[in-house]
């Protein structure tokens, strides 16, 4: 009998530690989720990396998603559905920062974190924005870039302020806060800097897909002919798309390409002249950095300048917005190939 009332105690004491184990459990089940403007492409793809990896070395869950297309409705109805699920933290990409903004408040009166990336400027309803690199450098880069190539593509012209050289901008959409924050910055640096440069036409939101960036390519070379000069994509599929087109046509020595694009889908393009250089940065970093920097806010550790993050170097913190300088520039087709991605 003694025996018998032993086991039973056993097994009462057994399945106690196990009821006092949940909460632990459950801990280790903190869940971030990356929703980004749109699935599928190179550059998300690649940001999948970043975050998947930070999940496992962290011990949490992490994942990445989108919608098909890169338009704000679909993004905020995921962001309903995460509020919905409980996750413990929410990391936002954002097509259009402003439609965001309900649901942003939503989620933190439930106490859910919500962190932004590419949107520096749109921070009152969340937690933090995070960046791997200085948008004022990667404005000006691009600019920088053509003004080097002219006299390439040129055959030595020199252009003035009653003759310039004509560029034209790419940004994924109208809405997109980083691309249309560095179309802002590049003009500005043309007025005051460079006067010898012009835009032919206001910004295009045809950086999101590699075909619409090809006709749009199309099109100007038509309307705007040897006033053409140079194209920026801030997008990651502009560049691709423009680069398709002057190879079709035979421009690479006539019309300037380049901008924000994937290393490996940039290499062919460099190679023959299509593309003249692609600037941007990681990310696989930035999508590690995200959930790092939500990780760090789930376990109520202080976020100040000169923490480190592990492979990214310090922080610095200014206001809403956490930020690393990773820019990355490729002239090469070898440049491109370096870099591993």
């Amino acid at each position: 009998m003694k025996s018998k009332f032993s086991v039973l105690t056993l097994i009462l004491i057994m399945m106690l530690l196990f009821i006092l184990m949940l909460p632990i459990n459950a801990q280790a089940q903190k869940e971030v989720v990356v929703v980004v403007k749109i699935a599928g492409i190179p550059w998300f793809n690649r940001m999948a990396e970043g975050v998947v990896q930070a999940g496992k070395e962290l011990g949490i869950k992490a994942s990445l998603i989108g919608p098909s297309t890169a338009d704000a409705a679909p993004q905020v109805a995921m962001v309903e559905d995460l509020i919905t699920r409980g996750v413990d933290a929410i990391c936002v990409v954002p097509t259009d920062a402003k439609a965001l903004k309900p649901v942003f408040k939503k989620a933190r009166s439930k106490g859910i974190i919500i962190l932004t990336h590419e949107s520096p400027f749109e921070v009152e309803d969340v937690d933090y924005d995070i960046e791997t690199i200085d948008s004022e450098a990667y404005g000006k880069m691009a600019i920088n870039e053509i003004v080097l190539n002219l006299s390439k593509h040129s055959g030595g012209k020199k252009f003035t302020a009653e003759d310039p050289a004509g560029f034209v901008m790419f940004v994924g959409g109208l809405t997109v806060p980083l691309h249309n924050y560095w179309a802002d910055v590049a003009l500005k640096y043309v007025k005051e800097s460079i006067p010898f440069l012009k835009e032919l036409t206001p910004r295009l939101p045809v950086a999101e897909s590699v075909e619409d960036s090809r006709k749009a390519t199309l099109d100007l070379v038509r309307t705007y002919g040897d006033k053409l000069k140079a194209i920026i994509g801030w997008g990651s599929l502009g560049p691709l798309g423009a680069a398709r087109a002057i190879r079709e046509l035979g421009l690479q020595n006539k019309v300037i390409v380049g901008g924000s694009a994937i290393p490996s889908t940039a290499v062919d393009y460099l190679r023959d002249g299509s593309m003249d250089w692609a600037q941007l940065w990681d990310p696989k970093e930035a999508g590690y950095m995200m959930v790092y920097i939500a990780k760090l806010m789930m376990d109520k550790k202080q976020l100040t300048t000169g923490l480190e993050i592990p492979n990214l170097g310090p922080i610095k913190v200014d206001g809403k917005v956490i930020s690393v300088n990773r820019i990355k520039l490729m002239r090469t087709a070898t440049d491109a190939k370096k870099l591993g991605f």
